[in-house]
Order: structure tokens, then sequence, then C-alpha cells
């Protein structure tokens, strides 16, 4: 029989409901994904109300999330000062290349999406990341650089909390295999994402470091597979590589004592 949640825990639940694909949800849904009474539901959703991290649209009467949560996860990423030094250099690097290019970090076994550059330039391509997104880091470049720039207690750790759903043919789904690719990703210095995410789509990534050398962050070129060539492939690792660098470089003078 499964443990009865916590208020706290209900709480958290309730909010975590809401998505970019169903943003607003009646009293009804939100019981039914938690299967839970519509009672104590809306009891957490009254107090979520009061205190602003809930909304309730007066024309539909669904509930959002509200202005207060917003606010509480501006603080988080308030706490990451050195996007402000990374932005403008992987917005040069989408332009040079013509490609969107992405900056993530690792949560749990999976990569957290913090920023996105190039969607809209006329290269064509539309892929479904959005910053606050997640997705697998097994099945993407920027996870296993993020996987391999781990600590390997730490490593083992996170390793040993996921499951490796497949995503596409390519998708590595055996943890043998994974931790083989994680040291190739060590011996080369960058992660490939060979069609693994998404059906027709590579990606390159490269590590991000802070002032003592440890792995915080990685950027990630994403092209369409038909326009990564071995010569386009070269090319978009070094500069790929170098951005990564250069943010590096940033984030350790910005941080030297």
């Amino acid at each position: 029989m499964p443990r009865s949640l916590s208020s706290v825990e209900k709480a958290l639940k309730i909010l975590q409901t809401f998505t970019a694909q169903t943003p607003e949800l009646g009293l009804t849904e939100i019981a039914q994904r938690l299967q839970s009474h519509k009672s104590s539901v809306f009891r957490i959703l009254s107090t979520l109300l009061s205190e602003g991290f809930v909304e309730k649209n007066p024309q539909t009467h669904k509930y959002r999330i509200g202005l207060k949560l917003i606010e509480v996860a501006q603080r988080s990423l308030d706490g990451f000062d050195w996007l402000a030094e990374a932005s403008p250099l992987i917005d040069k690097l989408s332009r040079e290349i013509n490609e969107i290019v992405h900056l993530s970090i690792l949560d749990k076994g999976e990569v957290v999406y913090l920023d996105k550059k190039g969607e809209g330039q006329g290269q064509g391509l539309t892929v479904s990341t959005r910053k606050g997104g997640r997705d697998p880091a097994h099945s993407c470049a920027m996870g296993k650089v993020l996987l391999a720039g781990l600590p390997l207690e730490e490593l083992r750790r996170v390793l040993s909390t996921m499951t490796l759903v497949r995503r596409t043919p390519n998708t590595i789904t055996e943890m043998s295999a994974l931790e083989r690719e994680l040291e190739r990703v060590r011996r080369r210095g960058y992660g490939i994402d060979n069609e693994e995410s998404f059906p027709g789509i590579k990606c390159v990534a490269a590590p991000i470091q802070n002032h003592q050398g440890k792995v915080i962050a990685a950027i990630s070129a994403t092209v369409p597979t038909p326009r990564m060539t071995k010569e386009r492939m070269r090319e978009i690792t070094k500069l790929v590589i170098e951005t990564a660098r250069s943010i590096s470089e940033r984030i350790g003078m910005r941080s030297a004592p």
C-alpha cells in the first residue's frame, strides 16, 4: 500500500503538475493526476492561492503557476550569476554557425536548460527544448559531458538512480555502454549526440568549468543530420570547445580572489 503524502509533499506535487503542455489545470484534473481526494487537493490549492504560488484564471476557473513561484525561481537563477558572462558568448557562437546553441546544468540525472540561442535565425530547425526544461542526461551530448565531469563516487551515485530510457533507435540503454561512452568523452574533452535524443538531430557539447576546474555546465550546438557533415562536425566541435573554454576563463577571472 503506497504511503500517504505529507501536505508539503502534496503541495510540491501539485506545483509539478503544471507543465508547458498543461499550463492550466482544473481541480478535478489535478486530483486525478495525483490520485488524491479533491477535498485535500482543494485545501492545499487554497493555501497556495492565498500565498500567490498559484493563480486562478477568472475566465476558465482553472489554476496556473502564480507570480510568487516565478519570483522564487528567478532568485534561484540569480544564483547563477555567471550566466551573464556566458550569454553573449553562446549568442555569438549561434550566429557564427547559424545553429541552435544550448547551455545546461545537471540535476539528478537530467540536464536542465538554462539558456537557448539561435531559434528563429532562419536555419529551419526547431527542437522542443526551452529554458527550464529537462531531458535525460544519458541521451544528449551535454548530459554526457556533465556526467563525465563528475567525481567517480558522485557519478556512481547518480548513475544508480537513472533509468536509461530509449528515446530513439540510437539511444544508449545499457549502463556498461554508457560508462564506456563517458570514458570516451573524458578522453576527447567533448560529447556527441548521434541522433540519440531526437531523430535527425546531432549535437556536440563541451564543458564549462569554474575557477577550481569543476564542471558546472555545458554548451552544445544542435544541428540537423544532413548539415552535420564530417567537415562541419570538425568545424563546429572546434568552435564549441573554444566557446566553452572562453566562458570558463571568464568565470575563472570573475571568481578569482
